[in-house]
């Protein structure tokens, strides 16, 4: 797991992302799942910043860029490694014209602990903190083609004061240490089911370009995915604060110039 986060955390410094976020309600059909409903479609710009010894702390805003009624809004996240320490998160909402200060990402019971109305929850959006979880090998398999490792973690007894999910079992794959595919449980209950797919290396970086959400109890699913990346480029410390939320002309001039090196 160390290994695993070293990839995750490591392998970067910056990285800049546009992304479509679809979500809706679902039903099975011929063992195919099918939206039973119009899916809601986002449109993202998101920039993430890593700071500290190994990268344990970071930064990340992501602004909505479609649909238009929704243009604007946009969330500010500051991880941090050390233990124990929760995160901080914003919301900027362009009606009100006002920065809110989120709940905890493990709040179950408050709406604004979803990312962007999505099935992925602020806390799914968390880089692993491996001191807060304990770990176990259940089994090593073929999954899709690939060698893993079926890894199962549970929350120390701090970390399950703060966390939604009573364990994760996750396909860990041998090679490039990365998660394949993560069962989410609550209360023992399989919750949640988190796929990743085309994964593709790009500027050394091993990443899933398409992440899927399956909220099993609620039968709604989400998918991320990422239509263009660029990492390792400069990127300021006043770019990753409230003022970018807030201020278009100072958040555009400074996209438009990371945009150009999308790919």
């Amino acid at each position: 797991m160390t290994k695993v986060q070293k990839v995750a955390k490591e392998s970067f410094n910056t990285s800049v992302q546009r992304i479509k976020l679809a979500t809706c309600k679902y039903t099975v059909s011929n063992k195919r799942i099918v939206c039973t409903e119009e899916a809601r479609n986002k449109l993202l710009e998101s920039v993430a910043k890593n700071y500290g010894e190994n990268h344990r702390d970071s930064r990340s805003v992501s602004i909505i860029i479609e649909p238009k009624k929704e243009q604007g809004v946009g969330m500010l996240t500051y991880e941090y490694g050390e233990l124990g320490k929760d995160n901080d998160s914003w919301i900027y909402l362009p009606e009100l014209s006002k920065v809110k200060r989120l709940a905890s990402s493990s709040d179950s019971n408050d709406s604004s602990g979803s990312f962007f109305g999505s099935e992925f929850s602020l806390e799914d959006m968390e880089d692993l903190k491996i001191d807060e979880y304990n770990y176990k090998i259940l089994k090593e398999e073929n999954y899709k083609g690939r060698e893993v490792w079926v890894i199962e973690y549970t929350p120390t007894t701090e970390r399950a004061k703060k966390s939604k999910y009573s364990k994760t079992i996750s396909w860990i794959d041998k090679e490039r240490y990365i998660s394949l595919k993560k069962n989410l449980y609550v209360r023992g209950d399989h919750y949640k089911q988190l796929t990743m797919s085309k994964i593709e290396k790009i500027d050394d970086v091993w990443i899933a370009r398409r992440l899927t959400m399956n909220n099993l109890a609620t039968r709604t699913i989400s998918i991320m995915n990422m239509i263009s990346v660029a990492f390792d480029q400069e990127i300021s410390d006043d770019f990753l604060t409230t003022r970018t939320l807030e201020d278009f002309t100072f958040r555009e001039r400074n996209l438009i110039r990371l945009r150009n090196n999308l790919k």
